[in-house]
C-alpha cells in the first residue's frame, strides 16, 4: 500500500518543482515522467493530464499553507502581530520550498480562475483576516476595502518575486517584519515591533 503513496508523492514534488521554475504552459507530461522516473503511461492511470495533475496538486498546496495559517496565526491579540505572523509563515514557505511558492502563489493565475474559490487558500484567508480585523484599521477614506486586500496582499507576494529575481538577499524571512511594519501603515495599526510602536 506504501508504493502508490510514494509514486504520487515522487510525482506532486518533481511536478511542483518544474511547474513552479517553468510555469505550467512551459512543462510537458513527459519531461515530468521522467525527471520523476515512472512511465507516462503510469501518470495516466492517476491523472487524466497535466491540466487535472495541476489542479491536484493546486488544490493540495493551498489547503496544506492555509492549514498552517490557520494554526499558527493569532486570531485574538493586537491584528499587528496576526500580521506579522500572516508574513512571516508565507516567507518562510517561500525559504523552505521556493518552487511550491512559486508555482500556488506567484506564476499559476490560470489555476486560479479553475479552481473552486470555496476552497481554503492563503489569499481568502487574508482577505477574511483583514474583512475580520476592519474595525482596527484607520484607512485613508480613499482606500476602500474591496482595494484594501489586493493592495496588502501584493505587499505580501512582491518580495517573492523580487527575491526570484535576486532583487532582495534571501532568506526572505529576515524581511517579515519589516514588510509588516509598512503594511501595518498602510492599515493604520499600531504595532510594538523592534521595541518601538508604529507612530
Amino acid at each position: 500500500m506504501a508504493r502508490p503513496v510514494r509514486f504520487k508523492d515522487t510525482i506532486f514534488q518533481t511536478a511542483t518543482r518544474l511547474f513552479g521554475e517553468r510555469g505550467l504552459a512551459g512543462t510537458g507530461i513527459r519531461e515530468i515522467a521522467k525527471q520523476a522516473g515512472v512511465s507516462e503511461a503510469a501518470m495516466y492511470r492517476h491523472w487524466k493530464g497535466k491540466k487535472d495533475l495541476a489542479e491536484a496538486i493546486f488544490v493540495q498546496g493551498m489547503s496544506e499553507l492555509n492549514e498552517k495559517l490557520q494554526q499558527d496565526v493569532p486570531t485574538s491579540g493586537p491584528a499587528g502581530e496576526a500580521i506579522h505572523a500572516t508574513v512571516r509563515i508565507l516567507f518562510e514557505a517561500y525559504d523552505t520550498h521556493p518552487e511550491v511558492v512559486h508555482y500556488l502563489l506567484l506564476n499559476q493565475h490560470d489555476l486560479w480562475r479553475s479552481i473552486d474559490h470555496d476552497q481554503p487558500n492563503p489569499v481568502g484567508f487574508w482577505f477574511d483576516l483583514l474583512r475580520t480585523r476592519a474595525d482596527e484599521f484607520e484607512v485613508c477614506p480613499e482606500l476602500s476595502g474591496d482595494i484594501i486586500g489586493p493592495i496588502t496582499l501584493g505587499m505580501i507576494l512582491r518580495p517573492g518575486i523580487a527575491a526570484a529575481y535576486r532583487r532582495i538577499p534571501l532568506p526572505l524571512a529576515q524581511h517579515a517584519k519589516g514588510v509588516s511594519l509598512a503594511i501595518c501603515r498602510v492599515l493604520g495599526v499600531e504595532w510594538q515591533a523592534c521595541g518601538s510602536p508604529l507612530e
